[in-house]
């Protein structure tokens, strides 16, 4: 397809068909553009996101002598419920699990406590104590929001 602009004056034609479809071909990018940032930029409906919330319960911080009283070991956790569950559930327990966790954390040999594993294994205590204590309540996960040995 030749488009003809004007005549020249010696006749020949002066032809706009490459200037054009370069133009369409902007243009249709320009708006393939527009139409993908509109539809990123769209908020997600909450039927897509399901399963992604969490609910956690915060764990006082605690602090725990060990070693005759020559390692303190600081530790404050998050424990995840299931969704359902109202994170206040765990306030009532809060004391027992308290002393519970002092007495199972005083048991450890302090050396065990060294690196990832001593954090895998302050983990599991708490989840321990938590199953022991909090019976009706599922604890899906406990996080360390802070374990320091001093």
């Amino acid at each position: 397809m030749r488009i003809i602009f004007r005549r020249r004056e010696n006749g020949e034609h002066v032809s706009l068909s490459f200037p054009v479809v370069v133009a369409g071909v902007l243009l249709l990018l320009a708006v393939l553009g527009g139409v993908t940032a509109v539809i990123a930029n769209k908020p997600k409906s909450p039927m897509s996101v399901t399963g992604t919330t969490r609910n956690y319960a915060r764990l006082p911080e605690m602090s725990f002598a060990m070693g005759n009283d020559r390692q303190v070991i600081d530790v404050r956790a998050l424990i995840e419920l299931d969704p359902g569950v109202d994170p206040t559930v765990a306030a009532p327990y809060l004391d027992r699990i308290s002393d519970r966790l002092s007495d199972r954390i005083r048991q450890l040999d302090p050396s065990q406590l060294a690196g990832a594993e001593g954090a895998r294994l302050v983990k599991s205590t708490i989840g321990q104590v938590l199953d022991r204590e909090m019976k009706g309540v599922k604890v899906r996960d406990v996080l360390l929001d802070r374990f320091v040995i001093r």
